[in-house]
């Protein structure tokens, strides 16, 4: 599972430096329902082809339902996802990602724990989001940015929730039939306030061949690919244990931004970056400790 999790974190920052590029030149709604939709159905294509998925799973009983849940928070998520992405600079954007393994484990409930464990996660939590205050407090009032961090918030929050729910419908399923079906449920859910935003506009959007460049990049290698390892990872795992590698995203979104484009990263970024990375390996300091022995072998 982790080479194919670090395939997808670095995929995840190629993906987020391209999405900024495209929310330059379309509104975030119509950009994230044309994309999801897209990625559905065509993940459900390729679902289909036996010699890379083998015989295909029947939907298990009762989850028609769940897949709307699914459905639902997904488009939640991109909708937040993709106007944090409007007003703030990609590697912020993937700083507050980065908080949603502390947002896992707590959710998961394990409130029995001892009272050392208790006081550890805890403390967690405040670094982590000292680390989101780093980023948000500078930009209150300011250029609209604040505005951007809060969207940044609910967008970790969200992801969370939405891991969660994969996690419950990958159940006896695969991870790209999961990912298939709550992608175009999440897009068509999109539809409707993705009309009313271009109305608002009064203008359609541009389609010049950069953009779409990049959208299909986002469509294919920066969302069937990913969501559908991710999903397949949480299948096998914890939420929690999953949503560690996120804590990679902001260190390949602010490099490929750099490689890419040469924007450069601010003091305020690396300030945010170390209390919120500090933050999560606090909080999951017994699956880090679990990786060191993995990874080190015995004498």
């Amino acid at each position: 599972m982790v080479p194919w999790l670090l395939a997808a974190i670095l995929l995840w920052g190629a993906n987020n430096v391209s999405l900024k590029q495209v929310l330059s030149r379309w509104p975030p709604l119509f950009t994230g329902s044309t994309r999801f939709l897209a990625a559905g159905f065509l993940l459900l294509a390729i679902a289909r082809n036996r010699r890379l998925f083998g015989d295909t799973v029947p939907m298990p009983q009762g989850r028609g339902g769940r897949l709307w849940m699914g459905g639902l928070l997904l488009a939640l998520y991109v909708a937040a996802c993709n106007w944090t992405l409007h007003f703030l600079p990609a590697s912020h954007f993937a700083l507050h990602m980065a908080v949603s393994p502390a947002w896992a484990l707590l959710l998961e409930g394990r409130v029995e724990a001892a009272g050392s464990v208790r006081l550890r996660r805890w403390s967690a939590v405040f670094l982590t989001f000292c680390g989101v205050g780093v980023l948000l407090l500078p930009s209150l009032g300011s250029d609209g940015s604040g505005v951007g961090h809060l969207f940044g918030i609910s967008t970790g929050l969200l992801w969370t929730f939405y891991s969660r729910e994969c996690r419950r419908l990958g159940e006896g399923w695969s991870g790209a039939a999961v990912s298939a079906h709550t992608m175009w449920r999440g897009g068509l859910l999109l539809v409707l306030p993705a009309t009313v935003e271009i109305l608002r506009a009064q203008t359609l959007p541009v389609m010049d061949p950069r953009t779409l460049g990049f959208h299909v990049f986002c469509i294919t290698l920066g969302g069937i690919v990913p969501f559908s390892l991710w999903t397949r990872s949480l299948t096998r795992w914890p939420v929690s244990k999953v949503a560690l590698f996120g804590n990679l995203i902001p260190l390949t979104t602010a490099s490929w931004d750099f490689l890419v484009f040469g924007t450069p990263l601010s003091a305020t970024f690396w300030a945010a970056t170390v209390l919120i990375l500090g933050g999560v390996a606090l909080s999951q300091w017994e699956i880090l400790k679990q990786g060191v022995r993995w990874w080190i072998p015995e004498e």
